[in-house]
């Protein structure tokens, strides 16, 4: 039997330490700088219907620290039938919520924008979710706001408002 040198033994231990510490500093986890920006591009040639389009990564905020959010806000003049055709990735359920809001103010300035909710569902990642909306006369645009679970903050989400029936 042979003894093992302190010097080899030195050796292996600082390397098997320096391999810790390696893989516990690892910034695998960390989000790409561009992550998702392929599929969004992919996914807006595929769905975009010329009546505006808004998504993005979801992300855990202050206000509400047990989801990831994202809101998208689209100043289009719209009005009458439209579908929203939603997708999203890297998580199982994204739930949208679809709102007119007219932005107005007061005679001091004050803001009295009023919301009215156009429609919501819950959009299953790897499929496309077509949600039928009514716009009605006069709003000043339609809010997107996005939500889930997965506190990850990869999750993605991209909706794309089309003509009723368009893109099928």
């Amino acid at each position: 039997m042979h003894a093992i040198r302190p010097t080899t033994a030195v050796a292996a231990t600082i390397l098997a330490g320096a391999s810790l510490l390696t893989g516990c500093s690892s910034h695998e986890d960390a989000v790409p700088k561009n992550y998702g920006r392929a599929w969004m591009s992919q996914m807006s040639s595929q769905l975009a219907g010329g009546f505006g389009n808004g998504g993005g990564r979801l992300v855990v905020g202050d206000d509400n620290p047990e989801k990831a959010t994202a809101s998208i806000a689209l100043q289009y003049d719209l009005e009458g039938p439209y579908d929203v055709l939603a997708v999203c990735r890297s998580t199982k359920t994204v739930h949208l919520t679809m709102t007119a809001f007219t932005a107005m103010t007061d005679g001091s300035g004050a803001s009295l924008a009023t919301k009215e909710r156009l429609g919501q569902s819950d959009v299953n990642c790897g499929a496309t979710m077509r949600i039928p909306i009514d716009v009605p006369k006069n709003r000043d645009g339609i809010a997107l706001d996005a939500s889930t679970s997965d506190r990850s903050e990869r999750a993605l989400f991209d909706a794309f408002i089309v003509a009723r029936g368009d893109r099928t």
